[in-house]
């Protein structure tokens, strides 16, 4: 019984870290099923709202576009949909890829290269596997939501700018396009966000 509890501990104290489930799964070599009912023990909507609360604070006291963080760190700090969570954690494993930085997920979701296409805006999120469309808002929602520190915050709005002056997206060449309409709720904050 001791044990079973110290595991529950362990598994609280690395998800705190930052660390994603499968990185749990595989450090502690247990079953998706097992950690999963351990997690849904403690990991309420607060202690996620709390987790993510925490790690934002960092970033914004680092207000650094180029410091490298690790991989589920920062995008579990963002908190957008939770598929999207894990397609992005899954995406940059498989790239091999264990910390990025705000500019590199700020790439992935609008880039600064130009489309061939006018009108076109560059959005290599939705090449990633598993982000449709509404993964590709809820990224974007997170990132105008979030207080990344001053710098930071100029960089999103500059590339918000970007999307806004865009008629459709595009996940890149050969990609299928989506029109530029974002969710009523993001519109409200790129209106308070943008001049």
């Amino acid at each position: 019984m001791n044990g079973h509890h110290g595991l529950i501990d362990r598994v609280h104290q690395m998800r705190e870290a930052g660390d994603s489930i499968d990185e749990i799964a595989s450090a502690l070599n247990i079953s998706w099923d097992v950690l999963g009912r351990i997690v849904r023990r403690f990991e309420t909507e607060a202690v996620l709202a709390a987790r993510s609360s925490r790690f934002l604070e960092t970033i914004r006291k680092a207000n650094d576009l180029d410091k490298e963080w690790k991989v589920s760190y920062l995008v579990q700090a963002l908190r957008p949909k939770a598929i999207t969570q894990n397609a992005l954690i899954h995406h940059y494993k498989w790239e091999e890829r264990s910390a990025i930085c705000l500019r590199q997920l700020m790439d992935l979701a609008i880039s600064e290269e130009d489309h061939p296409r006018p009108g076109y805006q560059l959005t290599p999120l939705l090449r990633v596997r598993c982000v449709g469309i509404e993964g590709f808002w809820s990224l974007v929602s997170r990132l105008t939501q979030a207080d990344l520190g001053e710098r930071c915050n100029q960089e999103w709005k500059t590339r918000l700018e970007r999307l806004r002056r865009c008629s459709r997206v595009v996940g890149g060449g050969g990609s299928w396009s989506k029109p530029c309409e974002p969710p009523a709720d993001l519109l409200s904050l790129m209106a308070t966000a943008l001049p």
